[in-house]
């Protein structure tokens, strides 16, 4: 049936106009109404143009939201809320602000006494309905939040650092289905918590697993309702698993001289069954005491092999960002690191697990424990960098020089440009593992 434009029709005087309500979107562009007048005192005249005018009215509307200016739901709110703000209101819904105190609400209304302009007016009343971000767009409103976190990382680290934000997000909507966020209770937070209780004894996974996923819940709510929704109560804060165990970061024991010697070093140990690459860089991160993502990451201009002390650069690059200041340094390449560095640059430099020092740990460990070659089950890769430290110890290198070796903060005050690359490879060379003449390629 066609659309009965005669109710678009008003007399005004003696004369006849079109008049039509503008849709939600376009209101704050166009207001709430459009009047244009049909030029006609005759009614009959009226109904013969008002189809024209109605056409031209929906084809400005539709080149309007074709041209990206109209506002979104999340948008017209934001402005609404900004102008509340600057015009000295706390923005508030409508429900609200009827709820409020009568003086309250008297001073709201007669702000308005003079005011025509709608955008005022929905701002200072509330009629701009407050966004319905729902569980199901919670990591995508998130991640646009955020991206200044990962500004510098590489996308290898974007993803590794957004993963369980995305995966929390997904086990929280198969636990409490697709809600708005606004409207998250404290039970529905008790609810995620208690499913991952009934993992944690069902299926024997550690506290650390569960905590993670409730701290980036935490930290997606708290980015969001800052900035979207007025800093709601953060439902998931405070409901984190007590874990008896132990406290902070478990980075594994030490390993002995004589074990790095005769299971990673020496020529025809255990490590020979393991690739190329991977057998390089172990020989780099036992000399060093470098990260292992530090190692992973380095790229062919970090490697400087043709100066009179070779070394390597850790430093922010493209592969991967530097997370502090104390870590970027240059590290002097002895013993057995120089002939792996060698071997590497000759063969094109971190190939296989370039900025992928999850898998390269993950791989070595693992050939490391089905061949039950550590000393003991709290062992790993990263006991290396306790290794060098006990190294360091025991032919009592200075504390800055120590640090410095590391990456790690110097507690006291710093003056000067800290210890030189002479100095570092002359303290590394005491406590060189292996003479680099055993490993040249």
């Amino acid at each position: 049936m066609p659309e009965d434009l005669s109710r678009y029709i008003i007399r005004r005087g003696r004369r006849y106009s079109y008049r039509r309500r503008v849709p939600t979107d376009l209101v704050d562009i166009l207001g709430r109404e459009v009047k244009i007048s049909l030029k006609t005192d005759s009614y009959d005249s009226a109904c013969l143009a008002v189809g024209r005018v109605n056409e031209s009215v929906i084809g400005y509307w539709d080149e309007l939201r074709a041209s990206g200016k109209v506002a979104g739901g999340q948008e017209r709110y934001e402005r609404a809320r900004d102008l509340a703000v600057r015009l000295g209101w706390r923005y508030q819904q409508s429900g609200e602000i009827a709820e409020a105190p009568a003086k309250d609400v008297v001073a709201r209304l007669e702000s308005l006494e003079t005011v025509d302009d709608r955008r005022v007016i929905d701002a200072v009343l509330g009629a701009i309905p407050m966004p319905r971000i729902m569980v199901s767009t919670l990591f995508n409103e998130y991640e646009q939040l955020s991206f200044d976190a990962r500004i510098g990382k590489s996308p290898r680290q974007v993803e590794l650092a957004l993963n369980p934000h995305r995966r929390s997000q997904k086990n929280l909507l198969a636990v409490i289905g697709d809600k708005p966020i606004a409207e998250l209770s404290r039970q529905d937070a008790l609810q995620f918590r208690s499913w991952w209780s009934d993992r944690l004894r069902d299926e024997n996974l550690s506290v650390k697993s569960a905590n993670k996923e409730v701290n980036c819940l935490r930290a997606m709510f708290r980015v969001v309702s800052d900035a979207r929704l007025m800093g709601v109560e953060n439902p998931f804060k405070g409901i984190a698993f007590r874990n008896h165990v132990a406290q902070g970061k478990s980075r594994g024991e030490t390993v002995s001289r004589d074990w790095i010697v005769q299971t990673l070093l020496a020529p025809g140990c255990l490590l020979d069954g393991i690739n190329d690459e991977a057998r390089h860089i172990v020989a780099i991160l036992a000399e060093t005491g470098a990260r292992p993502g530090e190692i992973c990451g380095l790229e062919q201009s970090d490697f400087v092999l043709g100066d009179p002390i070779p070394y390597i650069k850790i430093r922010p690059n493209q592969i991967r960002e530097i997370k502090t200041s104390m870590s970027i340094r240059n590290l002097p390449l002895v013993g057995a690191a120089l002939p792996a560095a060698k071997a590497l640059v000759v063969a094109g430099g971190i190939v296989r697990y370039r900025g992928k020092n999850g898998s390269f740990t993950t791989g070595v460990n693992k050939f490391l424990r089905e061949n039950a070659a550590f000393e003991t089950n709290q062992q790993s890769l990263y006991s290396l960098r306790h290794a060098l430290q006990d190294r360091f110890i025991a032919v009592e290198a200075p504390d800055m020089l120590v640090a410095s070796v590391m990456g790690h903060k110097f507690t006291r005050p710093k003056y000067g440009a800290g210890p030189t690359l002479e100095q570092k490879q002359e303290w590394l060379a005491r406590i060189a593992l292996m003479p680099p003449s055993l490993n040249q390629p």
